[in-house]
């Protein structure tokens, strides 16, 4: 079966010449679908830099990246913002929420750039925000919920193109532990129901050890690929 994301010696560097600042070292692993993998290390190791070459954010110096068995690293920009749309999802630490729209229409967002029709994208956007504990909120605007509440609006958000795979770079590092376990468990029941991978940031080692897989960066190295204890 082909992976759904295969990286081969990937590596990146920032500035020039004397300046040039080699951050990712021939970077090499698969992921499949469904996968639910937590990506660790240290401050500075590299794991924002590599989440960004995942997500077709940036150009990786060399070596390859196969999403769903497509060579990525050549496509044009246009071609990349395509397929980023079609097949990936993101959560960030702090949400990025719109806040001049409601729960609602933020979810509606990334489909509604697409021209889709308002009344499919309404029912959907309700069912995945009911899904994840937010009905009677979809008209509240950002100010007017919680943390946790507009971090759930923001896994929703990435959820609504029904992405093979979410990238999540830290996206419970600024809420209370309680929150935390609420949100980690919204992200793993839709990993088991729907079958969506997840490639997740976290420097919390309780989220890690409970990740059915743990890759470690050091220095822009992999130096660990770790299944969780069975």
């Amino acid at each position: 079966m082909t992976p759904l994301l295969q990286l081969r010696d990937v590596c990146h560097a920032y500035g020039e010449g004397e300046n040039r600042q080699p951050v990712l070292h021939h970077v090499s692993f698969t992921l499949a679908a469904g996968e639910f993998t937590a990506l660790v290390g240290q401050s500075g190791s590299g794991k924002s830099t590599l989440l960004n070459q995942v997500g077709l954010l940036e150009h990786a110096a060399s070596g390859s990246i196969r999403l769903n068995g497509r060579e990525v690293t050549t496509l044009d920009d246009d071609a990349r913002t395509r397929l980023r749309n079609e097949q990936l999802g993101f959560i960030f630490q702090f949400h990025h929420l719109l806040n001049a729209f409601t729960a609602l229409e933020n979810v509606m967002v990334p489909l509604k750039i697409r021209g889709q029709p308002e009344k499919a994208l309404r029912e959907r956007a309700r069912s995945l925000l009911d899904r994840a504990g937010l009905s009677g909120l979809e008209n509240r605007f950002p100010n007017q919920l919680s943390g946790g509440q507009q971090q759930r609006v923001a896994i929703v958000r990435a959820l609504m193109a029904g992405p093979a795979l979410v990238l999540a770079d830290e996206p419970t590092g600024n809420l209370d532990s309680e929150t935390t376990g609420r949100i980690f468990e919204l992200l793993r029941q839709i990993n088991r129901e729907d079958g969506t991978a997840f490639l997740i940031v976290t420097h919390d080692d309780g989220l890690a050890a409970a990740c059915d897989r743990r890759l470690t960066l050091k220095d822009g190295r992999l130096t660990g690929d770790s299944a969780a204890a069975p």
